[in-house]
């Protein structure tokens, strides 16, 4: 009599694997990456603080320097391999890069200056300017969060306009940094700390700046 083949136990998953990151995680952090917000910012915050034809000018400089350029910046340095992907996860590098925007972020706004741009958009420009330099700074104690630090500045700069969008722009912040946890880029410390150093200093920034 022919006995039976014996069945291969279950596949049991390997200890020590690493689980598939949520989709939604994911979903957000590309489509909310800071190459794409900072420009969707900068385009709000030039229509507002420009409006009317006479403003499209200044509007479309700002798109290009502020949120063109910078993107431009980081996604060549990717592509060209000097970064190691356009996220920008090794402290080193993000120093490098925080320079260059830094510097790009300071010509456009003294270029706006010359061009005669409404003075509130280079103020509230370089609101937003400082709250980048203040995640730079921290870099090399914390590597912060700056896809959750983009929405949390905007959210501070917001206090001087309206309440109600720095409100929603927090809670932006917060569903990015939840994606950023998702995906396993950064501890809660340095999801913390871009949401909040970005929103404190934004806001103070802000209120000097604007009033």
């Amino acid at each position: 009599m022919a006995h039976p083949v014996p069945t291969a136990p279950p596949a049991e998953a390997t200890p020590g694997t690493t689980a598939p990151h949520p989709r939604w995680a994911v979903l957000v952090t590309e489509v909310l990456a800071p190459g794409y917000t900072v420009a969707a910012l900068v385009l709000a915050t030039a229509l507002y603080a420009s409006p009317g034809m006479s403003g499209l000018g200044h509007v479309a400089l700002a798109v290009l320097l502020c949120g063109g350029l910078p993107y431009l910046f980081v996604h060549g340095l990717a592509r060209l391999r000097v970064l190691e992907s356009r996220h920008v996860r090794p402290r080193a590098q993000r120093m490098i890069v925080f320079a260059g925007l830094v510097l790009i972020e300071v010509t456009a706004i003294v270029a706006l200056h010359l061009t005669g741009a409404p003075p509130l958009l280079p103020q509230l420009l370089t609101a937003y300017l400082s709250g980048i330099v203040a995640l730079a700074l921290v870099t090399p104690v914390v590597r912060a969060s700056v896809h959750t630090g983009v929405f949390s500045v905007a959210a501070g700069v917001a206090t001087t306009l309206s309440w109600w969008l720095a409100a929603g722009l927090l809670v932006v912040a917060v569903v990015v940094g939840l994606a950023r946890l998702g995906v396993r880029d950064h501890t809660r410390t340095e999801v913390v700390t871009g949401l909040v150093l970005g929103a404190v200093v934004g806001a103070v920034a802000a209120a000097v700046l604007v009033g």
